[in-house]
């Protein structure tokens, strides 16, 4: 796993949509240790009750994403890490920001397939929200809550905000290490041929997953992804 950039020196933590910075807590913990800052932001309309995202947009994950970037670029170079939607948010970081030096993905969500989607600027207005369905973790011990709903007029936000992160990524230069949770099936790898084709990084090293669900960082794979990235923002041999 080749690093071509200089260790980090912080890191910003990106976590999904619908979801919390719960699930990004226990990685920041993890890299404590080894960087100088390590911040996991709120991003607006998460953290609350669902329907607080029927009123944000895209633009307003990525400058919040933007604004966590601000807050530890004092400390070095900055890595983003982001889960799901959180890897959008990544990829925009490492295209727009020339702080960012290293890119860590966790089952990043570029792309969403529903044959419905074409008609979701009218069914946003026709049908306020949808149940958010299906648990995302294997381990049962994990207490893992995301919203229970999600507004569509939210959903069509995350798409635009797909459409950005893909329309950036040749801007993208920074090494990437991208983990798969085998469970995403197609989808994840359709996200990730979607990345290694679009980026002009050095490297884009993919790690399956074999025992988590898409919220692998408090999965039964988290320890894996939690040393295995430490490594590769350190510049170390992975594990």
């Amino acid at each position: 796993m080749a690093v071509t950039s200089p260790p980090a020196g912080s890191a910003v933590l990106l976590h999904g949509f619908a979801g919390s910075p719960s699930s990004m807590e226990p990685f920041a913990r993890a890299l404590e240790p080894e960087l100088r800052r390590v911040t996991v932001p709120v991003l607006r309309g998460h953290g609350g009750e669902w329907a607080d995202l029927r009123s944000v947009t895209w633009r307003d994950w990525c400058q919040d994403a933007s604004q966590a970037v601000d807050a530890v670029s004092g400390e070095g170079p900055v890595a983003v890490i982001g889960l799901s939607m959180g890897g959008a948010l990544a990829l925009h970081l490492a295209a727009t920001r020339p702080e960012v030096s290293h890119v860590v993905l966790v089952n990043p969500a570029l792309t969403l397939t529903n044959p419905l989607l074409p008609l979701l600027p009218l069914l946003k207005h026709v049908v306020p929200s949808i149940p958010n369905e299906g648990r995302q973790v294997k381990d049962p011990s994990v207490d893992y809550q995301p919203y229970r709903r999600i507004p569509l007029k939210a959903v069509h936000e995350l798409i635009r905000l797909q459409a950005d992160a893909r329309r950036r990524l040749p801007s993208v230069t920074q090494p990437i290490l991208a983990f798969r949770s085998l469970a995403d099936g197609e989808a994840g790898v359709r996200s990730l041929d979607i990345v290694r084709h679009g980026v002009r990084s050095p490297s884009v090293a993919e790690v399956p997953l074999a025992r988590s669900g898409h919220i692998a960082t408090v999965d039964w794979d988290a320890a894996q992804i939690f040393e295995q990235s430490a490594a590769f923002l350190a510049g170390r041999p992975p594990g």
